[in-house]
């Protein structure tokens, strides 16, 4: 007579219907599990770019760190993402020694060079940085990204006019990318170049017609150049394509009270009314650059 069959277990039961047991409950709340560890160079790259999402720079760090050490002799990415998260960290000595590595691996890679221009530029060492910079352009002269960053940290280092031939070189490498238009108008305002900067932001305009804030900075300039029917005009323009924009009736009120049209600017005053302390701060600073005193 044959015995009777056993019943299978409870965790038999649960592994088969891939429901944890109690034991791994109690894994899950009261003891969480260590972070996974990557098996490959892509596996670590993957958890160390989840931890800086998640804001977890330091495991990031390890992460890309077994990354490095997993990558063939040669490829120096996961040292990039490694420094990058360092920087994140706030372990700026540490990232730019990462990114000098890299650049001493491969001479001609790019990003090592635009991550060491980055870490000089944050503690204002400008000279080198722009350095770095124009190394860059050498390297792919094609990228208007790295004419605009160039230009950008010309700007902040006090030289607006070779900033303006570095933006010259981010239009010519994309002459329909409406930012780099906008960005030597913004520039050329700043200088006072007005009439100029009119035409780099009429380019902007024409290639990003539906972008609000390209027919604020026009009105600047037209105000700069003393056209204050063209700058009224560029506001309201503004105006139509976000009219939720309180900020806009602030500064249509003023500029029609400073070409004396007082009664349509009461009314643009009252429905001012509606900015918020965000506003008033953004339209102060717009009558300074404008040279407006209230």
């Amino acid at each position: 007579m044959s015995q009777e069959a056993e019943h299978p277990s409870f965790r038999t039961i649960a592994s088969l219907f891939q429901i944890p047991t109690p034991e791994e409950f109690v894994e899950e709340e009261d003891e969480p599990r260590a972070p996974r560890v990557g098996r490959t160079a892509e596996e670590s790259d993957a958890l160390g770019r989840a931890c800086l999402t998640d804001g977890n720079y330091e495991a990031a760090i390890k992460h890309f760190q077994r990354a490095c050490t997993q990558r063939e002799p040669g490829d120096i990415r996961s040292q990039i993402d490694l420094a990058g998260a360092m920087e994140y960290a706030d372990q700026a000595p540490q990232a730019l020694r990462q990114y000098q590595r890299a650049l001493q691996i491969q001479h001609e890679a790019l990003e090592p060079e635009l991550g060491i221009s980055d870490v000089l530029r944050r503690y204002g060492r400008y000279r080198e940085s722009i350095e770095h910079l124009q190394e860059a352009v050498k390297k792919e002269p094609s990228n208007p990204y790295v004419h605009i960053k160039l230009a950008e940290t010309l700007r902040d280092a006090g030289h607006p006019v070779a900033a303006l031939t570095a933006a010259q070189g981010a239009i010519a490498a994309k002459p329909d990318g409406a930012f780099y238009h906008y960005w030597t108008g913004d520039l050329l305002t700043s200088m006072k170049r007005y009439d100029e900067a009119l035409d780099a932001l009429r380019a902007a305009i024409e290639l990003s017609p539906g972008d609000d804030f390209l027919y604020l900075r026009a009105a600047v300039a037209f105000w700069g150049a003393k056209r204050t029917v063209e700058a009224i005009k560029s506001v309201r323009l503004a105006s139509d394509l976000d009219p939720a924009k309180h900020l806009y009736h602030g500064l249509i009120g003023v500029l029609l009270e400073e070409t004396g049209q007082l009664e349509e600017s009461q009314l643009e005053s009252d429905r001012a009314k509606l900015m918020d302390r965000y506003d008033q701060d953004m339209l102060d600073r717009l009558l300074d650059e404008m040279g407006i005193e209230l």
